[in-house]
């Protein structure tokens, strides 16, 4: 079996975090994950300033972040959690329990169908997140951690771009009881090494300033693909 290499840095807090820049070989097993989507949001931010509108469902490459988002997940067992919306074939869907009682409610409600060894943990709302799926598993799996998260240039950890193992994810679960209204970095309280995300892969769109500095990454796409239509 190919084995992923990794140089990861220790911190004061006994945390270790994969140097920033450093590109492991990632090992087939980092590829046998799901990658559990949470939209169950309301979106409170963005309808206020656009009353009544889908933050999910927001024009942005001929779609919405979240369409973009499983476009990108294409080729992966994903679950998104939240209510019914139309969803690309082989995409499962459940609700949390009770609707709108928070991740780590979503996060309780996907893992029952979840069947991999290593979980994914992406928001809706971030279209262009799917790149980090492999570098947060292939992290996790390199060594003995509970948990890989992306952390962004600012230092900030991002629990909605993080990877888990599965079996401990629900012993923690079990162990909180109660989840409605907990917040997920519940999930982050054992053995967790940190990885460096981008900025594209940690922009979640909670606002239209949210939006329009999303179709600004495509844009800068496009103009450096000679011809290229431009998307909106």
């Amino acid at each position: 079996m190919t084995h992923s290499h990794y140089s990861c840095q220790q911190s004061d807090k006994g945390e270790r975090r994969v140097a920033a820049g450093h590109t492991p070989r990632v090992s087939s097993a980092a590829d046998d994950v799901t990658v559990l989507v949470l939209a169950g949001g309301a979106g409170t931010r963005f309808a206020r300033e656009r009353p009544g509108a889908d933050k999910l469902l927001a024009p942005l490459a001929g779609s919405g972040p979240l369409a973009l988002l499983l476009a990108g997940l294409a080729a992966r067992p994903v679950v998104v959690v939240g209510p019914p919306r139309a969803l690309p074939a082989g995409v499962r869907q459940v609700r949390e329990d009770p609707p709108g009682g928070g991740p780590l409610a979503g996060v309780a409600a996907g893992l029952a169908l979840v069947t991999t060894d290593v979980v994914v943990l992406l928001g809706g709302d971030q279209p262009f997140a799917a790149p980090a799926v492999p570098r947060l598993a292939a992290a996790l799996l390199a060594g003995d951690a509970d948990a890989a998260v992306g952390v962004d240039a600012h230092g900030r950890r991002q629990p909605l771009l993080s990877a888990h193992r599965t079996a401990t994810a629900r012993a923690a679960l079990a162990a909180l009881g109660e989840v409605a209204g907990r917040p997920l970095r519940a999930l982050l309280a054992g053995r967790v090494v940190e990885v460096p995300v981008s900025a594209e892969e940690s922009l979640d769109v909670d606002t239209p300033a949210d939006l329009d500095a999303a179709r600004g990454v495509l844009a800068a796409r496009d103009a450096g693909q000679a011809g290229g239509p431009a998307r909106t």
